[in-house]
């Protein structure tokens, strides 16, 4: 089994977006601590909007140069960077110390016309290439909004970009910032695809890195939210800062089940063994995980470590 451990490397985009220190930084040194000697190397997802917007403010330099000079330590430490897009931060400003985000008709690549959106895209990669000298060619959507993909496929296409990791099978929410729906994705650990990311062609341009998905009991989602409140020094996030709504979906998890990503985040860490077993009895011989260094917490950092410790010698842990 191959199994990716893929990081979404970013701040937060509610009310406050958090600091770099405890939403990238220090948790990026904790997950690279527990990759040491052991053979495991991620995929980090860089979220390079901030970077882009960074760039304009002289009193941001310190801060960007530390994170500049952490995604150059991903690639010496074997880890791969690829391409992460939060499209919002084209609207984003930096005020009287802190951010400002409009998410509101921005969040989605999908909310720009399609000359935004290739501009976008080429901006991004070339910066993020520029920074690593080295080829880009895997992209993963902010909040997963990928589609429908044939508005985006020009963008692809421009910037030479083959490889999707935005599709979490079963997952679906629609609200006013998320629309997804991958309630037909194939139920394959990864496949080819051209205008469709829910529909696999066989030899297709792009190829699909799904994400694991599971499905939750409303007692998961009534623990993650008690225990962070009852026992906020293991299971309250590293990260600083504040999600953007999603739409009443708190609510809907604690009284039904649902299906999500297997993620090293959190309380969700806790089902990293159950989604393992469920994909090797699935026949699947990849497994692609997903996680946030701000989203970290003592607790969810305890069992990443015992699941690499417990696998690292028996299943192949990859980089896309």
């Amino acid at each position: 089994m191959k199994i990716y451990l893929t990081f979404d490397y970013e701040l937060f985009f509610g009310a406050t977006s958090g600091s770099v220190e405890k939403c990238m930084l220090q948790p990026t040194r904790d997950l690279f601590d527990l990759a040491e000697n052991k053979n495991v190397h991620y995929t980090f997802f860089v979220d390079v909007g901030y970077l882009v917007q960074a760039e304009k403010y002289a009193e941001l330099s310190e801060e960007l140069n530390l994170v500049k000079a952490q995604i150059k330590e991903m690639l010496k430490r074997g880890h791969s960077v690829q391409l992460h897009v939060h499209p919002h931060w084209e609207k984003a400003t930096w005020t009287e110390g802190k951010w400002t985000m409009n998410v509101q008709g921005h969040y989605k690549l999908i909310d720009f016309p399609t000359e935004d959106r290739v501009r976008i895209m080429t901006t991004y990669k070339n910066y993020l290439e520029a920074l690593t000298t080295s080829k880009i060619h895997g992209f993963r959507a902010g909040g997963w909004c990928i589609q429908p993909f044939s508005e985006l496929k020009e963008a692809f296409v421009a910037n030479g970009i083959t490889i999707d990791s935005s599709v979490v099978a079963d997952f679906y929410m629609q609200t006013e910032n998320y629309n997804l729906d991958f309630r037909s994705a194939p139920r394959k650990s990864k496949y080819q695809f051209e205008n469709d990311v829910c529909e696999e062609v066989e030899n297709g341009t792009f190829t699909e890195f799904p994400i694991a998905s599971y499905r939750y009991r409303p007692s998961f989602y009534w623990m993650l939210y008690g225990l962070g409140r009852l026992f906020p020094k293991h299971y309250k996030m590293i990260g600083d800062g504040q999600f953007i709504s999603q739409g009443g979906r708190k609510r809907q998890v604690l009284f039904n089940y649902s299906n999500h990503h297997v993620s090293t985040d959190g309380y969700f860490a806790k089902k990293l063994h159950a989604a393992l077993e469920k994909s090797i009895n699935l026949g699947h011989e990849e497994m692609t995980i997903i996680g946030h260094p701000k989203g970290n917490t003592l607790y969810s950092l305890k069992k990443l470590k015992k699941f690499i410790n417990l696998n690292h010698q028996k299943h192949e842990f990859k980089a896309i």
